[in-house]
């Protein structure tokens, strides 16, 4: 007897202890004696055509593709602020740095087809969900454990260094990269920013450096956030470590997998998931 999708749903919660199901996850197309999964990252119409052509009983994808997922995708972004505050970042600062990302989602999602990839899946009848937070925040405990075992005397490239160390990092196509920073700066007081949605940008960065934090992780950043923070902290020994996003992803999937498959569902991978899987 296999798994409905609401079992899979909460193995996913059940790796961080969770009990209800982020804003960000949820299940599109629901479905019973699931034994076999296709799983990626990213999972949308082609690919749910995929695992319905391939007789999959369950498409799994990471990344939310509409529905709720979608549309109430900011809650999860309050995660952004509970992190800022448990480094000291004062309330009404966290909030304002999370604010135009929170709108920018806000709007995005209104404006967005959140109907089309589950309704493809409910054309084909093939069953199909996502799950984001929590996952992520697997990896994201994985990353706080690589800081939290380092010397209090370690730099920004001995913590670089060590998250390279991580399998799926390490047989990833992407680097962990300093985007900020030098490799000699101390590392000091690190915020592992993943599992809040999102990156948070230059605005949420900036409110960590300014309130003590000297070292930042991000699994993935735009240029132009990078950019505003090298013009503004050049010379702080500030540093900003990007971990790269499909490889930090792939963290928190590979133990989904591995959870699956303990139950006795046969996954199998595409789309980033399996990046350094069993090594």
């Amino acid at each position: 007897m296999g798994l409905s999708t609401d079992e899979i749903m909460q193995i996913s919660l059940d790796l961080v202890d969770w009990d209800d199901t982020p804003a960000d996850s949820t299940v599109y197309v629901p479905g019973e004696d699931i034994e076999t999964a296709l799983v990626g990252i990213d999972l949308e119409s082609p690919e749910i055509q995929l695992a319905h052509d391939q007789d999959y009983d369950l498409a799994l994808a990471h990344h939310p593709t509409g529905m709720s997922a979608r549309l109430d995708f900011p809650q999860v972004l309050d995660t952004q602020v509970e992190f800022m505050t448990d480094h000291g970042v004062p309330e009404e600062v966290a909030e304002e740095a999370v604010a135009d990302l929170r709108s920018r989602m806000d709007h995005g999602g209104h404006s967005s087809n959140y109907r089309h990839d589950p309704s493809v899946a409910e054309l084909l009848d093939q069953p199909y969900l996502n799950t984001h937070l929590a996952p992520d925040e697997y990896g994201r405990r994985v990353f706080r454990e690589v800081a939290d075992g380092l010397a209090d005397d370690a730099t920004a490239g001995d913590f670089v260094d060590a998250l390279g160390e991580i399998p799926e990092l390490d047989a990833a196509e992407t680097d962990v990269l300093l985007r900020l920073g030098d490799r000699e700066n101390d590392l000091g007081e690190v915020a592992v920013h993943h599992a809040a949605g999102t990156n948070g940008g230059a605005s949420v960065a900036r409110a960590y450096f300014e309130h003590g934090v000297d070292t930042v992780l991000y699994i993935h950043v735009g240029a132009g956030d990078t950019d505003e923070l090298r013009e503004e902290f050049a010379g702080e020994a500030k540093n900003l470590v990007v971990t790269g996003h499909i490889a930090s992803d792939a963290i928190g999937m590979n133990a989904v997998i591995d959870a699956l498959e303990e139950r006795g569902v046969e996954c199998d991978t595409i789309s980033g998931c399996g990046i350094g899987h069993g090594e």
